[in-house]
């Protein structure tokens, strides 16, 4: 329709364009745009057979009265019976008058459109308001309410074609229609791809402006095309398979999917459609069956056909995915790899950076809580990394507790270390599972593809030695592959592959350091520590493998050896004529109070032993109330329960040392080394010392002064009032042969 402008009107290709569609969609003869101007309501154009309307007569109070009913409305139906229509208005009879808001961003009415529909036009459903509104919203931002958008109303339009340069070599034919009603007159189409043209042989000419109904034909399945018009009136998108006809006439299959567009604003303004050529397949079908099926086999062959279609269906997502955490799995993730390797040369690799994902302790979660916590919190790190990651990326589960993330993009390890870090944030987070709060973390490494790289397992394995390198920063870090790392981890390999077996190859063995009194300079107690003597890697130290076994999960088997191994030979002392009263000090490690059974495992070992429980006390530091505080606190007072001590180890170094004794049964306490060394040099660490001896003392609680190795460090612990000290000053750690001779000479 021809626009013919009043006042203020500069575009009027973008009121044009707006008209064009608003009568595509509704048979509209005739049109008035009004606009306000500061508190002034302005005809600012007109076009068809509009009336003329006195601008003063359709005021804002007339308009926001109208459109408090919507922002599409049927005037003759809305409008209250004592009100009357403004003057020229009244001169619409033979036809219905529509009117239609026009909003800024904040829903303030700018303005609006009235349009003259012929009686004989349909009642305006859902989807024809609908796309009204979103043509109004266009038309905002296309006048002067926008001027940075020079191109109108075909703002969107334009930015579709910009798509063209991506769709344009695409083998699949693709075509974009308005988002209009799909009653007839139908959505019209505004762009297509070449492969659309060379697959229906139609011109770009016969095909723009046009509804995709120039493809149907008399075999093309009404109930498909029902499901499809359903789909679309929910603005939902909708893949389905059904028969197309060329411009020759020729009959073609095509799978075709069909997706919603919508824009900055949220409006869906656009379909997009692929068109995917299936007829060699469906002619195989249908050769196939007629080769192979009489009339009375085919339903049941049909049936099998469709089951089989199934199964396929199932296996090839099986073959691609994790089935506890429906990630993609090791296979596809190494496919991926390989892919990007084919696509590189020997000087310029393909694009790929591999972060490789081990969840911290995470057996313990199983040992401790059951498979069935443990696989709850798989599938909770795999939600939580579906949301964290750039959807861009893979994100698979390799196996077990371990996760890798590819990113294909070439030249970003930063994107790579950002990823970690976004990745160790999410999974930090606490996690309810069977009523208790989870804190995991994990240990990531980062490896980027290069030129050394030959297979995709050359990449997963660097990938997976940082991720170890990163273990030894502590938990929840990340680390960067770098060659000094691959024989740290074959070196790490090794002791790992030792450290399983040492157990049965009989390769441990315990020393005791004793726990003297000051006060009567005799023997109190000894401390069992476990040392390591393995055939060619020689005597290897506690704070080197005692990690390493709590990340390979022995350290709970361990742990029983030795408390076992400790109470038999402190037994035998005593059998052998030893002082009575002689206290036995077993460390345990967190591992192993996270265990809901460790306390019955003591028992039983005790039982075992013919051990005094009442003889026994168990040192803890501070870090196993980190993880599972409640099932800790449990274990501890079940352990108290059949007589136990229970002493907190290296005292002061961590961050709630005075919370931990008011929280927990706690026995004795024993004073870091650190604050025993600086007491000569510095007075605050004196003046620490004594808080500790004053609050041992007013808590009834035995103290011990660990690391003591002069005798200044003893005489400023007796002055102190210190009553128990343990060091190499006093004795070194002693084989079990050597312990009944000290404990004999202490009593002399």
């Amino acid at each position: 329709m021809a626009v013919k402008a009043h006042v203020g009107l500069k575009n009027h290709e973008v009121l044009g364009q707006f008209l064009d569609a608003a009568s595509h969609l509704t048979g509209a003869a005739g049109a008035i745009l009004i606009l306000r101007d500061e508190e002034q309501w302005r005809t600012v154009a007109t076009c068809g057979n509009a009336p003329e309307v006195r601008t003063n007569e359709i005021t804002g109070g007339w308009l926001k009265m109208m459109l408090s009913y919507g922002d599409v409305v049927d005037v003759g139906e809305a409008m209250p019976a004592d009100a009357a229509l403004p003057a020229g208005l009244d001169q619409v009879v033979d036809e219905s008058l529509i009117c239609i808001a026009i909003r800024d961003g904040d829903a303030v009415l700018t303005g609006a459109v009235l349009m003259t529909i012929p009686l004989s036009h349909k009642r305006l459903s859902a989807a024809h308001i609908y796309g009204l509104q979103t043509h109004a919203a266009d038309l905002y931002d296309a006048l002067k309410m926008n001027p940075t958008h020079p191109s109108g109303g075909s703002a969107v339009i334009e930015r579709l074609r910009l798509l063209e340069s991506v769709v344009v070599n695409a083998k699949d034919a693709i075509l974009i229609t308005e988002a209009e009603p799909i009653d007839l007159p139908g959505p019209r189409i505004v762009y297509c791809n070449p492969a659309f043209l060379t697959t229906t042989g139609f011109s770009l000419d016969e095909v723009m402006g046009k509804t995709p109904r120039i493809l149907q034909c008399e075999e093309t399945d009404r109930p498909t095309l029902q499901k499809i018009r359903d789909a679309l009136q929910r603005w939902d998108p909708v893949e389905v398979e059904l028969i197309n006809t060329r411009r020759d006439g020729t009959r073609f299959w095509v799978q075709l999917s069909i997706v919603p567009v919508a824009n900055e604003k949220g409006w869906f303004t656009h379909w997009v459609s692929v068109q995917r050529d299936i007829t060699e397949r469906k002619d195989a079908e249908q050769h196939f069956r007629q080769a192979q099926l009489d009339r009375e086999e085919r339903v049941a062959l049909e049936s099998r056909l469709i089951e089989r279609e199934r199964i396929q269906d199932e296996l090839s997502y099986a073959a691609f995915h994790d089935e506890l955490t429906r990630l993609k799995n090791r296979g596809y993730f190494m496919a991926r790899i390989h892919s990007a390797l084919s696509k590189g040369t020997t000087d310029e690799p393909g694009a790929a950076t591999v972060l490789y994902l081990d969840l911290d302790r995470f057996k313990y979660v199983n040992d401790g809580m059951g498979h069935h916590a443990g696989d709850t919190l798989l599938k909770s790190v795999a939600e939580r990394l579906s949301e964290c990651i750039d959807p861009s990326a893979v994100i698979a589960r390799i196996g077990g507790d371990e996760f890798a993330i590819l990113l294909s993009d070439k030249g970003h390890q930063e994107q790579a270390i950002e990823t970690a870090k976004r990745v160790t944030h999410a999974l930090s987070l606490p996690t309810a599972i069977d009523g208790q709060q989870l804190f995991i973390s994990c240990s990531i490494g980062i490896a980027t593809l290069d030129a050394q790289h030959r297979t995709a397992e050359d990449l997963i394995r660097d990938a997976d030695v940082a991720m170890y390198a990163a273990k030894k920063k502590g938990r929840g870090s990340w680390a960067v592959f770098d060659l000094s790392m691959r024989q740290a981890s074959i070196d790490m390999l090794v002791m790992q592959n030792a450290l399983k077996h040492a157990i049965t190859r009989d390769e441990f063995y315990l020393v005791y350091q004793p726990i003297f009194s000051i006060t009567t300079e005799t023997i109190v107690g000894v401390e069992a520590l476990v040392r390591w003597r393995h055939s060619s890697l020689g005597i290897i130290a506690p704070d080197v493998f005692i990690g390493v076994a709590e990340d390979i999960g022995v350290i709970c088997d361990l742990g029983q050896w030795v408390m076992r191994k400790a109470c038999r030979e402190v037994s035998k002392w005593r059998d052998a004529g030893g002082p009575c009263g002689i206290k036995l000090n077993v460390n345990v490690s967190g591992v192993e109070l996270n265990r809901k059974d460790f306390a019955l495992q003591v028992a039983e070992i005790i039982a075992e032993t013919g051990f005094d429980a009442r003889a026994l006390q168990i040192e803890i530091t501070e870090s196993v109330f980190l993880h599972e505080p409640e099932i800790v606190a449990k274990t501890l007072e079940d352990l108290r329960a059949q007589g136990i001590r229970i002493a907190l180890d290296d005292f002061g170094t961590g961050y709630s040392s005075l919370g931990y004794i008011d929280r927990y049964p706690i026995d004795a306490i024993k004073i870091d080394r650190s604050f025993v060394t600086r007491m000569m040099k510095h007075e605050r660490s004196v003046a620490i010392v004594k808080s500790i001896l004053s609050l041992g003392e007013a808590l009834d609680l035995a103290i011990v002064a660990e690391g003591v190795e002069t005798l200044g460090q003893l005489d400023q612990l007796r002055e102190l009032g210190c009553p128990y000290a343990q060091g190499f000053l006093l004795s070194p750690p002693v084989l079990a042969e050597d312990v009944l001779a000290l404990l004999v000479a202490s009593r002399r």
